[in-house]
């Protein structure tokens, strides 16, 4: 009887991988596009297994929808995003385990337009 217990725990358990990948893909299905929040909105979250890398695609809009403005506000962008990831207990187990997170953000009026890209590793935010 333990063996079978043992053996259906091991079958229901869900690596981390497994976990950040279902929990990006429910977010997505569940909430995105999200409503615009201080000229920003997100798209989908996705996550990476080769790379262990939560990735954030998002849209810029109204007076944040401008490349020179972007490229003025480029450091308070940096630390509010790795203030926002060390300050965040939903992606404690995700830093536990050195995943990466990663925003690419994209031009509502061009969308083939990336605005800002970045990634932060676990050296960022420990």
């Amino acid at each position: 009887m333990l063996l079978l217990a043992a053996f259906l725990f091991g079958a229901c358990h869900e690596s981390l991988q497994d976990r950040a990948e279902r929990e990006a893909k429910e977010y997505t299905r569940k909430n995105c596009p999200t409503p615009v929040n201080n000229f920003q909105r997100t798209d989908s979250i996705s996550f990476d297994r080769s790379t262990n890398t939560y990735h954030y695609y998002c849209s810029f809009t109204g007076k944040l929808d401008d490349k020179a403005v972007i490229e003025r506000i480029r450091g308070e962008l940096h630390d509010g995003l790795r203030k926002g990831i060390k300050e965040s207990t939903s992606l404690k187990a995700y830093k536990e385990a050195g995943f990466s997170f990663s925003y690419t953000c994209r031009s509502t009026k061009d969308p083939r337009e990336v605005l800002y890209k970045e990634t932060f590793t676990a050296r960022d935010y420990r």
